[in-house]
Formats: structure tokens, C-alpha cells, sequence
């Protein structure tokens, strides 16, 4: 009993770092600026207790792009006259991920006694599942809604308008880029006979899969970027398996289809039963119901992009930027064209406003951070490294849509390598 209230602990641990939130009684402080100044003492009081004042090579590899990323973008807004720091605090940004995933990987060895890739994958599909259920019970139960809404302070008085679904700390872009990150996770998993996966835990990865799948893309369609990724990398190990394993992947072919089966079935009979489980399914495969209806896969939000795919019209703009990453209207000496969705220039393309904001110089710099972290994961647990690749495409293509990285996927796992016994989990040098 007591193992499992420890390992409830961390799970919210690990859910205030993977999706922070504020409380209503600290507005201003969110959970993972809390984990990381609890971070900073644990840091400093693991070097002293290994007397060994040493620091990982690749968070100084890390510290130095990001402080890289700081000095463009001060460059930039220096040079533009603009008030806009949105990425000039970046090296401070990175540096309180990795401070906050420290403390969840040290609560992770310290309950579990070990650390690896699976076990942090494990407890971030927990998360990712809870913020599921709770999203639905949030919306479908006053009591609950008004509960976590008098705890916490996430701007859901905006997402309540919008009529979006919202977990603890989860919504829209943000929360869909990270269940993706999970999702791909867990298709590398599903798709690997090597891991040997017992049948209770490949059935439990099957239905988390499905469950984050489908209410996942009801509170963020960019979760069906993971969905992709994660099926896609399921069906070539269908595809070109050897007879060897034919078994296995027989085995769980069959989980897929019962659990899928199962799936539809709950989702026909809710579709049908309940106008706002409807709606909800209708918002969160709009391309798919427009598909068959329509004959064309298009959302509100795809057409919506397609007007916000506005390119730099100065070489100027291209290399340095304008030095605006948010409303440039927020700015009192801006006298340019009013900016619409609340984006400089009217666009909400990630690509786009880390140009506008710091050119191509700061966005290869933000290229360089995301690509550098999956690399370091891949080395540190090469076993596993492929779960980074899917992580870094996840990432890149989640910058079509919206400018949120992924960096602190990367920083749990960094964190993990540091505070795992190299000779025990196989790290390579």
C-alpha cells in the first residue's frame, strides 16, 4: 500500500512537470518552476554527496545553445527596437526544465530503486491518461469542473468559451504535441519484439494508446501527429517482421482487434446516445467526418493555417527577424497593420514566428537544441533510440502548426541517463 501511495505521488509529480500548472493560491508560480527550485538543492546536494563537482557534457552543450538562443533573440529585439523578451530568458527556460526532470527522476529511482526509458515511458503514459479521464470529467461533471477550477489557474475561463476540453494543466497545441511525444513512445513499444512485452503490459500500452488517441484529439487534433507516427511504425514491423516473430506480433495483432473493436463499439454507442460526446467526436476527427461526408479532409484548423502561411518580405526579416514573437500590438510604439489571431503578422505557424521574431539564425539555433537533446537521449540509451527520432519528428512537424517544442520530453530522459547507473542500463560512452 504504501508503494503505491509513493508511486501516486510521482505520477503527479511527473504530471506537474509534463504539464505545469498554477495554483489559484500562488498565481504567477507554476508547478514546474516549484520542481525546479526543489531541483536545484537536489542537484547541488548530489554533487557534494558524490564529492564529485563534474557537469554532464550535454547539459553544457545544452546551456550553451540556449544561450545561444538568448543572444539572438536579444540581437534581434535589440536591433528592431522591440520590447518582445519572449526568447531572450530562453537559457533560463531550459535550465528550469532540466532542474523540475531532475526532481521527477530522482523521486522515480528513489521509489522504484532503477530508472530507464520504460519506467519514466510508464509513468508519462499514466499521465497522459489521467489528464484524459480528467478532461471528461471536467466537462461532463459540474462538481468536478468546479472543484479544479477553485485549485488551479489555467485560463479555462478562455478555454471554456472556446469549448475546448482541458485537463490539469493540459490543453489545446501544447498538451496535443506532448500525448504525441507519448503515443510514438508507445508505438516503438507495440512494435518491438525485442522489448518482450508481458501480455498484461502490451494490453495496457494498447488501450492507453487508444484511450490518448481518441481523447487526446478531443482536447488537441495535433495529437493525431503522434497517432500517425506511432500506427505507422506499428504497421512496417507488421509489415517486414521475420517469421521468427511472427508469433508475437500475432499475439498482439489479436489485442489490437479486440481492444479496437471494443473502442468502436463504446464510441458508436456514445456517438449516437449523446450530443455532446457527438460533438466531441465530431470536433476531434472533423478531417475524417469531412472526409466521408464531403469528400475532402479539411478542419477548421487546416483552413485557418492556410491563411496564416505569410512569408517575410524583407532579407532583413529573414535572417534577423522583426523582434516580435507575440501581438505586436501589445508594444505601445508599434504604428504598423493590425495583427490578427493575436500573432505578429496574423500567423501561428511556428516556423514562421521564429522568424519574424529572430530569422533563420535563431531558428536553427531552436533546431539545434531539439535535434542535439534527441541525439544525446539516442546515445545515452541506444536500445531505445529510436523512441528519440520519433520524438524529434514529432517536434519538427508540430512546428508546422504551432510553436511549442518538445525539448522537455528530451530533458525527462536526460535526466534519467544522469541519475541511472551507467554500467547497469547499458549506456553507451
Amino acid at each position: 500500500m504504501i508503494k503505491i501511495l509513493k508511486i501516486i505521488f510521482v505520477g503527479i509529480l511527473t504530471s506537474f512537470f509534463f504539464f505545469p500548472v498554477e495554483f489559484q493560491a500562488l498565481p504567477g508560480i507554476n508547478t514546474k518552476m516549484m520542481l525546479a527550485a526543489i531541483g536545484l538543492v537536489l542537484f547541488v546536494f548530489t554533487l557534494v554527496q558524490k564529492r564529485e563537482f563534474s557537469i554532464p557534457k550535454e547539459l553544457l552543450v545544452l546551456l550553451f545553445l540556449a544561450c545561444l538562443v538568448s543572444l539572438v533573440a536579444l540581437f534581434s529585439i535589440t536591433i528592431n527596437h522591440t520590447p518582445d523578451m519572449s526568447y531572450v530568458t530562453y537559457i533560463v527556460s531550459l535550465s528550469v526544465w532540466m532542474s523540475a526532470a531532475f526532481v521527477v527522476c530522482v523521486c522515480i529511482k528513489a521509489v522504484h530503486g532503477r530508472i530507464d526509458v520504460e519506467l519514466v515511458l510508464d509513468y508519462l503514459t499514466g499521465v497522459c491518461v489521467f489528464q484524459c479521464i480528467i478532461s471528461l470529467l471536467i466537462n461532463f461533471n459540474p462538481a468536478v469542473q468546479r472543484l479544479v477550477d477553485s485549485i488551479f489557474r489555467q485560463g479555462q475561463e478562455l478555454l471554456q468559451e472556446m469549448g475546448r476540453l482541458y485537463g490539469i494543466g493540459a490543453s489545446l497545441d501544447v498538451a496535443g504535441s506532448r500525448f504525441s511525444t507519448v503515443i510514438a513512445g508507445l508505438g516503438l513499444y507495440l512494435s518491438e519484439s525485442k522489448f518482450r512485452l508481458s501480455l498484461k503490459k502490451r494490453n495496457i500500452y494498447i488501450l492507453s494508446f487508444v484511450l490518448i488517441t481518441v481523447i487526446g484529439n478531443m482536447i488537441a487534433r495535433t495529437t493525431l501527429v503522434g497517432t500517425i507516427i506511432g500506427l505507422g511504425i506499428i504497421l512496417v514491423s507488421f509489415l517486414f517482421t521475420g517469421w521468427n516473430a511472427l508469433s508475437d506480433k500475432i499475439g498482439s495483432l489479436a489485442s489490437w482487434l479486440i481492444l479496437l473493436l471494443f473502442a468502436i463499439i463504446v464510441s458508436v454507442y456514445l456517438y449516437r446516445t449523446d450530443a455532446q460526446y457527438r460533438d466531441l467526436f465530431r470536433f476531434a476527427f472533423e478531417g475524417f467526418f469531412n472526409l466521408v461526408e464531403e469528400g475532402t479532409w479539411e478542419t477548421n484548423s487546416t483552413a485557418k493555417l492556410q491563411t496564416m502561411v505569410v512569408f517575410p518580405e524583407t532579407m532583413h526579416t529573414w535572417i534577423i527577424g522583426d523582434g516580435y514573437f507575440n501581438n505586436a500590438r501589445s508594444d505601445i510604439n508599434y504604428v504598423g497593420d493590425s495583427t490578427d489571431q493575436g500573432f505578429y503578422m496574423g500567423t501561428d505557424v511556428g516556423y514562421l514566428r521564429f522568424i519574424f521574431y529572430f530569422g533563420i539564425i535563431g531558428l536553427i539555433a531552436m533546431i539545434a537544441i531539439v535535434s542535439y537533446s534527441a541525439v544525446a537521449c539516442m546515445r545515452r540509451f541506444w536500445d531505445e533510440k529510436i523512441i528519440f527520432v520519433l520524438a524529434l519528428i514529432v517536434g519538427l512537424i508540430v512546428w508546422f502548426k504551432v510553436a511549442t517544442d518538445v525539448f522537455l520530453f528530451f530533458a525527462l530522459f536526460l535526466c534519467a541517463a544522469f541519475v541511472a547507473d551507467k554500467e547497469e542500463y547499458g549506456l553507451v560512452p
